[in-house]
């Protein structure tokens, strides 16, 4: 595997908790987005309109910069386009729906953490369907450690609960797995950022036509809206492409690890931004216990001194 900035150990870390970091401030901001727009939960028409409207908008930007950019419209080739049409269908129209949906009936920090029961599957098992990646006890050790930090933050005074919105996000979770696959696997011929721009672009429209067929609509738009929406998208273009990217050059086990980080960020974000309460004993025993998750993947790694990149 080719050495750059994105395969190197410390520097592809770095990159991937910031992806984690924008991907968990989305979280609040979509429920921002949908007060800004006057959306309501129980409008399901206007919530995939609104999804298809942000991904409609990234992938022309993206495809834009990258005509500016190259002095051409780069098309995907042949090999690619199978790839990118389970890309987006997993990874926007099904994983978005269900995703957006959910964060309208749940909570922004809860929403997060549920999120991840795919990506601690993914980490165990990466390697059935990726070749570079290897089984180890410590990823299964880890995986069941963050299935118990998942039904952690299910827990409270009345015992376990599970609703609709955490069923949604498990399905969101999984199809966004097979996305990881499907852009591992697509990013060996075609680029990570091409990948992120027609994906985006045609999961959009899907969404768009969906949303105003079924009778979907948004408010007025002011300066409220438009700032919350630029952000929205600004976020989304960079945490794909650069994940992508990322994914290209690492593991799909060690990135899955690193998903784990999201969930804090949209804690934290979701306090900051929604004033949602955030210090809850259920999300703190959470963490540890995903923490202790991270920590027990990579004993492996460390005691045999790994130079592959994280």
């Amino acid at each position: 595997m080719k050495t750059n900035i994105f395969s190197n150990k410390i520097t592809s870390v770095l990159a991937a908790v910031i992806v984690c970091a924008l991907w968990g401030s989305l979280f609040p901001c979509v429920k921002l987005g949908y007060k800004a727009f006057e959306i309501s939960g129980s409008e399901i028409p206007s919530i995939i309109l609104f999804a298809g409207l942000r991904f409609t908008v990234s992938g022309i930007i993206l495809i834009g910069i990258g005509g500016i950019k190259n002095k051409k419209i780069d098309i995907p080739r042949k090999q690619s386009l199978i790839y990118i049409f389970w890309i987006t269908l997993t990874s926007i129209v099904l994983h978005y729906s269900f995703t957006y949906v959910a964060l309208s009936i749940g909570e922004g920090s809860k929403s997060a953490i549920i999120k991840q029961v795919g990506f601690l599957f993914l980490s165990c098992f990466a390697f059935l369907f990726d070749k570079e990646d290897s089984f180890s006890v410590p990823k299964l050790i880890s995986g069941v450690l963050g299935f118990a930090g998942i039904i952690a933050t299910n827990l409270d005074s009345s015992g376990f609960i599970f609703g609709i919105a955490d069923f949604l996000l498990i399905l969101a979770s999984a199809c966004s797995c097979i996305s990881m696959i499907c852009t591992k696997k697509a990013t060996r011929t075609t680029s990570p950022v091409q990948i992120v721009a027609y994906s985006q672009l045609t999961g959009g429209i899907v969404l768009l036509a969906a949303g105003m067929f079924l009778g979907g609509k948004l408010a007025d738009i002011d300066v409220k809206s438009i700032l919350i929406f630029a952000y929205i998208c600004l976020a989304s273009i960079t945490a794909y492409s650069l994940w992508n990217t990322l994914i290209k050059y690492n593991d799909l086990s060690k990135l899955s690890v690193i998903k784990f980080t999201e969930p804090l960020f949209a804690v934290i974000f979701s306090g900051l931004i929604l004033g949602e309460e955030i210090f809850r004993m259920t999300y703190l025993v959470a963490f540890v216990i995903i923490l202790a998750a991270i920590l027990i993947s990579n004993i492996k790694r460390r005691a045999t001194n790994d130079c592959k990149c994280v």
